[in-house]
């Protein structure tokens, strides 16, 4: 099995790759913040959250130190911004409700009490 930061490890320094340069999420963490505050696992929840531009290929998440750069650019949140980070966990909970609701799931169904009625003449 090959090491996965391989590359990293032949060429440590940033500048010795690329702006156009293919890397995985793994290897952007480990040349761009070797000792934190960003991990592979931030890169994917900013990829999640849209923020971060990759390429997919082969079911692989592949980005730039240029799209890098584009996340690590520091604007000032507003208040919506702020509001919308504290409460997008619920409001997708809740869209996930509407959407279960439209389907004619009964989201009030504690423990899944129909799941037994099926076949029932």
């Amino acid at each position: 099995m090959s090491d996965k930061l391989q590359r990293v490890k032949i060429r440590p320094d940033p500048s010795q790759w690329d702006d156009d340069e293919l890397m995985t999420l793994a290897e952007a963490a480990m040349l761009m913040w070797p000792n934190g505050p960003l991990t592979e696992t931030s890169l994917r929840t900013a990829v999640r959250d849209r923020r971060l531009a990759i390429s997919v290929v082969a079911g692989k998440f592949l980005v730039t130190k240029a799209a890098l750069r584009a996340l690590s650019l520091c604007k000032p949140l507003g208040d919506d911004a702020l509001a919308d980070t504290a409460t997008s966990r619920r409001h997708s909970y809740l869209a996930d409700l509407r959407a279960i609701e439209a389907m004619g799931g009964d989201s009030g169904n504690a423990g899944g009490r129909t799941a037994g009625r099926r076949g029932s003449p």
